[in-house]
């Protein structure tokens, strides 16, 4: 037949794919330009094209309408978008819907399949069944870390004739593409959690939990679905369901809001963990006790789907001692589904427990990226409140936690507000990006309303990941532990993964003040910081008054000693006027391959780029001084400040003062200062 498909998006892509295997003479169209789409769409359109598919973008024709035996209309088009009546004018063409490619794709594959549904947790979980699977199976896995749809990567085994080569399937089911889905079999399901998110995109909360608990319109004869009795959306929806199911937990009882509608509740649950010992970010163990439950392995002949016997092997009563490598509560719980899966699916829990115990996670999920001077830095794609609530539950760092944040919104617009008061409960520090990872635009007021919610004095905004991890790393100790979180680890995970390590690529070479808690080597350790250098103040001295001005200003601090290693990894030392003829340092500094400057090196590095006033005379300089300082600073300037307990006006200060950042300086100069500095 020749057929029209109308729309070029996740679902009309697929379909014309595998229309145009079946071969038929497939023509998309789309209201958009193609420079308007995704580059990921763009070159798989040009796949197709090298298949024979052809495509008009820019607008709908009745000519092509007319042209075609046929259509496929993305459910995507809104039901009152004009090319429906211009279809429904067409007159008698054949409609194929999005049951029809489910079941022609079922039937074309003939595999037994795992999807995987709900808010959050849908890709750790999915990994995770894999994990255990593929241990048995030569498994085939779709989800957001392959960064594949499912209904384009079951088409892609089809048309590529990759099925010999599969024993079994497993994908996550999104809210956006479950529809397409309809008309699949699935020996096993799951529903990881109901909690609102993409709300944007749908009517009401309850059109939401539809969408995504129409899983259990897929599941195979003798299918079982797996479910989250902790959520109580999920345990509201338990009583009206009609498929065999297998209900999971660690028996907290939950609230979700939304709307001023409020679930709580819990369900009975038949995969439970108990004697939970939360191991921070080591992972956690837990009792696994598991009752008896239906499996979807047919008593009478064995198979999977069988359609010709009634009743399903059992499995149960069974208690196990589990460790995770991975951390939280979240991961329990995901590795509860995947056990219940694994169960369902006729695997010996000694088989299930030696795979569920070697899985290490997955990228995004907690991933430990480095460690810069006993500061571990981790990235997660927790992105709405309730993953965020769930990734710190139990949770213990040993120093402080500093959050970077990038932008949460997508192309789905969050409570930034919520947000920022869940990571003000844990965090430190939150530092939040203002760029949106998924749209690539820069939206401050994203970044603002986080602040409002975590609270400005806690809050740190930026322009991007990499500005952000720069100054996590800059205010963090050892021991503190930097995590960052939010939409584009899922979304654009190479550019975050990318600007992370950048961020700390920049923070391998430093500069190193030696004597940088006296009067001078602060100003010279300032001046550099404030040029983008990395600088670590090295002094034998423990403690003096300006080490809040130093850490504030993003300034590490080396006291009680001069540590080797970081001598070692230094760019280049600054030594302060006092140190450069003392023979310990010299000796200190000889075999290190680092550039060494003075005090006046760093004045020539750093130009004075402000006007600056100079108050000089016998009596009244420092008021003066104040004075004029005070009358600035109402005026809206930034003039920058020495901190020393000193007036400052000897010798080199005022020469570095006045090159601090600031609009004005405003100087006071005695008779020892240097003529032309």
């Amino acid at each position: 037949m020749k057929v029209l498909v109308i729309g070029a998006g996740n679902a009309g892509r697929p379909a014309a794919r595998l229309l145009n295997h079946l071969n038929n003479r497939v023509l998309v169209n789309d209201v958009r330009e193609l420079h308007e789409l995704p580059l990921k769409a763009q070159k798989r359109i040009a796949e197709m094209e090298d298949e024979g598919v052809m495509f008009r973008f820019g607008g709908h024709s009745m000519e092509d309408i007319l042209w075609a035996d046929a259509v496929f209309i993305s459910p995507n088009i809104p039901q009152d978008a004009p090319v429906r009546k211009m279809v429904r004018e067409a007159g008698d063409l054949v409609h194929i819907t999005t049951s029809d490619i489910g079941r022609t794709l079922n039937e074309l594959i003939g595999l037994p399949m795992v999807g995987v549904a709900g808010t959050d947790g849908k890709t750790t979980t999915t990994n995770m069944i894999d994990h255990i699977l593929s241990s048995r199976y030569r498994t085939v896995s779709f989800s957001s870390l392959q960064d594949s749809l499912v209904i384009e990567g079951l088409v892609e085994l089809v048309v590529n004739g990759d099925i010999d080569d599969r024993d079994l399937a497993v994908f996550e089911l999104p809210h956006g593409t479950i529809r397409m889905a309809e008309g699949l079999e699935l020996s096993a399901g799951v529903v990881t959690n109901l909690t609102p998110d993409h709300m944007d995109e749908f009517s009401n909360y309850d059109e939401y939990i539809e969408r995504n608990f129409s899983i259990k319109d897929l599941m195979a004869p003798g299918g079982v679905l797996a479910l989250c009795g902790d959520d109580p959306v999920i345990s509201s929806l338990l009583d009206d369901l009609e498929v065999q199911r297998v209900v999971y937990g660690v028996g907290e009882r939950r609230t979700v809001e939304f709307m001023g509608r409020r679930f709580t509740g819990s369900a009975s649950i038949h995969v439970r963990a108990s004697d939970i010992e939360l191991r921070g970010l080591a992972g956690s163990t837990f009792t696994l006790n598991v009752s008896e439950i239906k499996t979807a392995i047919c008593s009478t002949c064995g198979a999977l789907n069988c359609r010709e016997h009634d009743g399903a092997v059992s499995v149960g009563p069974l208690r196990e001692r589990i460790n995770l490598r991975v951390p939280g509560i979240f991961n329990i719980e995901n590795a509860l589904a995947a056990i219940t899966v694994a169960l369902i699916l006729g695997f010996d829990m000694e088989d299930i427990k030696r795979s569920i115990e070697d899985f290490r996670g997955i990228r995004g999920r907690f991933e430990f990226i480095d460690e810069v001077d006993g500061v571990r830095v981790y990235m997660d794609a927790a992105h709405n409140p309730e993953s965020m609530e769930k990734l710190f539950e139990g949770m213990e760092f040993q120093g402080r936690l500093i959050v970077s944040l990038d932008n949460p919104d997508t192309l789905t617009v969050r409570d930034k507000e919520r947000i920022g008061r869940v990571l003000a409960e844990r965090a430190d520090t939150i530092i939040v990006s203002a760029k949106n990872e998924t749209t690539g635009v820069t939206d401050m007021e994203a970044a603002d309303e986080v602040a409002r919610g975590a609270g400005e004095e806690r809050t740190i905004k930026t322009e991007s990941v990499y500005d952000s991890i720069r100054r996590a790393l800059e205010i963090a100790e050892p021991g503190d532990t930097i995590l960052h979180i939010g939409p584009g680890v899922v979304n654009a995970y190479e550019n975050v993964r990318s600007d992370i390590e950048e961020a700390l690529k920049s923070m391998e070479d430093c500069v190193v003040v030696l004597g940088g808690l006296g009067n001078v080597g602060s100003l010279m350790a300032r001046n550099l910081r404030a040029r983008g250098h990395r600088v670590v103040v090295s002094d034998l001295r423990e403690d003096t008054p300006l080490v809040d001005v130093l850490r504030e200003e993003g300034i590490h601090l080396d006291l009680g000693g001069h540590d080797p290693e970081i001598l070692r990894r230094a760019r280049t030392v600054a030594i302060t006027p006092a140190l450069e003829n003392n023979r310990k340092i010299l000796d200190l500094i000889g075999g290190l391959d680092a550039d060494v400057i003075g005090v006046e090196d760093v004045l020539n590095m750093c130009p004075v780029d402000k006007p600056v006033v100079g108050v000089t005379g016998t009596n009244g300089k420092t008021t003066t001084t104040g004075m004029l300082k005070s009358i600035m600073r109402v005026a809206g300037m930034r003039v920058p400040e020495h901190h020393l307990n000193i007036q400052g006006n000897t010798e080199l200060v005022p020469a570095l003062q006045a090159r601090l950042p600031g609009d004005v300086a405003v100087v006071e100069i005695g008779t020892f200062g240097r003529r032309g500095r």
